[in-house]
């Protein structure tokens, strides 16, 4: 009974991560877009799941840390300049909370965790080809003349969701056993690179870079010709990626550096300085969550976003839900230092990615964010625990998968049943 009924839920969970990258292509009656219907289902599933299984798996540090980042949120409530908003950003909060519940209880080895990385990659794949697709039909982002952004998401948040899918792609490419697999995740890369250039996302291109640092942080000690071979894929991609966008989304990414020097970021200069006048005006415990846009108001005439997840923290929750925040960052690197070489390099690369894309983009109640989080948690707990059960390699024989190396050694053995599947 509790078999069919995990694998049941752990499909709902998979399909809810493949559409999770299309949040804003389809707007539907009643329950909003694809995602949001997909994650009514996989949450109404996994929630009937641990209920037939009768327990729960002990919360990791992180997991008490969402929690009590949103009984924050709530408290907030209670002094908030925007009631309304808050309430809306507490029951976002509460269906985020939720997912990476979810992703804890059902994803609990590494073939289910990487499962979902794939889910997520497949996802943004779909993204990324939308986008290149855009361009060659010459169809631009609405609002953005010369950018273009597939199924129509906001193109700064598009580049920083593909960008994400790059370490995912590559860890996957690296874990598996099959070589031409682990070339079809790769070729992930050459299409996402064309495609977050294309968005002309400067933050998204500062964030893309940081994500295609995993590739010289996970090499190890491979043999001379397959590095090459890597690096070849990089260097062609970027090549490939280079010629084929158009000159004017290129002269847009090179003012990055000067944009920056001038404090400007496009506008958003302006939007931090106010937002770190009411940060000084309500240091402590902040204006309430969700209600940024509110206490700027005076400042900017208009309700405009923060533009940075630390900022949107700290000026809708104060110093005090800023700090859980960040414990919730420092807990999931804590739990990246049991597990092995590969997956640690990749989690510590992921939440690099998330945390560069996340100055620029207020990021903080969007899935994408969440789910990152969620499933370094969950990736680095399933694989600590694999770790543990493996059996003792002859270290003459060579370095095994979670040393970080590439075909040269065994692999090792995966956990054939979750903690609470054998009944």
């Amino acid at each position: 009974m509790l078999k069919p009924l995990s694998k049941a839920a752990f499909a709902c969970l998979w399909c809810f991560v493949f559409v999770l990258p299309w949040d804003m292509y389809t707007d539907l009656p009643v329950v909003g877009s694809i995602p949001r219907l997909v994650g009514i289902v996989a949450s109404a599933v996994g929630v009937l799941y641990i209920v037939a299984r009768r327990r729960v798996r002990p919360l990791s540090w992180f997991h008490v840390f969402v929690v009590l980042f949103v009984l924050w949120a709530a408290v907030t409530t209670l002094w908030s300049v925007d009631s309304e908003a808050t309430q809306k950003r507490l029951m976002t909060y509460l269906q985020l909370a939720l997912l990476v519940w979810l992703i804890w209880e059902i994803a609990w080895s590494p073939q289910r965790t990487r499962a979902l990385l794939g889910a997520y990659v497949l996802g943004v794949s779909v993204a990324a080809v939308a986008t290149v697709h855009d361009y060659l039909s010459g169809v631009h982002a609405t609002g953005y003349p010369g950018r273009f952004n597939g199924l129509s998401v906001d193109p700064n948040e598009l580049g920083v969701t593909l960008a994400l899918g790059l370490p995912m792609a590559w860890y996957l490419s690296l874990s598996q056993r099959q070589q031409r697999v682990a070339w079809l995740w790769q070729l992930y890369v050459p299409v996402a690179i064309t495609a977050i250039l294309l968005t002309a996302s400067r933050g998204a291109f500062l964030t893309m870079l940081v994500a295609l640092a995993i590739i010289p942080a996970t090499q190890g000690r491979l043999r001379l010709r397959s590095k090459a071979a890597l690096c070849a894929v990089v260097v062609g991609s970027l090549v490939l990626a280079f010629s084929f966008v158009p000159e004017a989304t290129l002269e847009r990414l090179q003012t990055t550096q000067g944009d920056i020097e001038s404090g400007y970021f496009g506008n958003r200069g302006r939007i931090w300085r106010a937002g770190l006048e009411v940060a000084r005006e309500h240091p402590l415990v902040g204006v309430g969550a969700g209600a940024f846009g509110a206490a700027v108001v005076p400042s900017l005439n208009f309700e405009w976003a923060s533009h940075s997840v630390p900022l949107s923290i700290l000026v809708e929750d104060g110093i005090v839900g800023l700090l859980i925040f960040l414990a919730m960052f420092g807990a999931t690197i804590t739990a990246l230092r049991a597990v092995p070489r590969l997956p640690r390099r990749f989690g510590i690369m992921l939440l690099l990615t998330l945390g560069v894309g996340s100055l620029s983009l207020e990021l903080g109640y969007r899935k994408q964010f969440w789910f990152v989080l969620g499933i370094v948690a969950a990736e680095a707990a399933a694989t600590s625990v694999s770790a543990r059960q493996r059996p003792r390699v002859d270290r003459r024989v060579g370095p095994t998968e979670g040393g970080g190396e590439l075909g040269t050694g065994p692999r090792p053995v995966e956990m054939a049943q979750g903690p609470y599947d054998h009944q």
